[in-house]
């Protein structure tokens, strides 16, 4: 574990290795990623007061975001040409690592949260790319597109854990979300209507 947390910090300081440094003993980027969604979860208090139920929707939703998340980027680097011998499962775990520190920035001010939260993304987006680009030797250009590409993705799959995590009891969604969902729901609904 200790070799893991070496990792982190190293892809922080933005020093990568090689691919085959990356692969670990599962149980300890599955321990570090379950740890993150748990610590995730703290920044959620707006689903509910089911505290379980919010630590388990976000530890779901980091498993699988992290998975497909590699396995799509994998695909997306060996179109590249890039040079992908390995699973990438545990390098997009250790280049998650600032994910526990994002929590903390709720301790800040209204708009110093904000700013931190916003710092903190960007680094952490810089720290994903540059270890993707440099374990696949492929540009930073495609590597940040195959990101950008993603994104829809993740927002899809949070969107189905998230309905998930409702229909189970785990979290409440507030109301301005489910208005939205709602309004979101008629246009389609009028849209079809139209269309026929």
């Amino acid at each position: 574990m200790r070799l893991l947390i070496d990792d982190v910090l190293d892809l922080l300081r933005l020093r990568v290795k090689p691919l085959a440094a990356y692969q670990y003993a599962w149980w300890q980027p599955a321990l570090l990623l379950t740890l993150m969604g748990a610590v995730s979860s703290g920044d959620t208090a707006e689903l509910g007061g089911n505290i379980a139920g919010r630590i388990g929707f976000m530890v779901l939703f980091t498993w699988l975001q992290t998975l497909l998340f590699a396995r799509f980027m994998g695909v997306w680097l060996r179109w590249g040409k890039g040079e992908v011998s390995g699973s990438l499962f545990g390098l997009v775990v250790v280049a998650s690592g600032l994910q526990f520190v994002e929590p903390l920035t709720s301790w800040l001010p209204g708009d110093a949260a904000k700013v931190m939260d916003i710092l903190l993304s960007l680094l952490g987006l810089v720290v994903l790319v540059n270890a993707l680009s440099k374990v696949a030797q492929v540009s930073v250009m495609r590597t940040l597109a195959g990101v950008v590409l993603f994104a829809p993705l993740s927002l899809l799959l949070l969107a189905a854990t998230l309905s998930f995590a409702k229909t189970a009891g785990w979290v409440e969604l507030p109301q301005e979300m489910v208005e939205m969902m709602q309004q979101q729901g008629a246009a389609s609904d009028a849209a079809s209507a139209v269309k026929k």
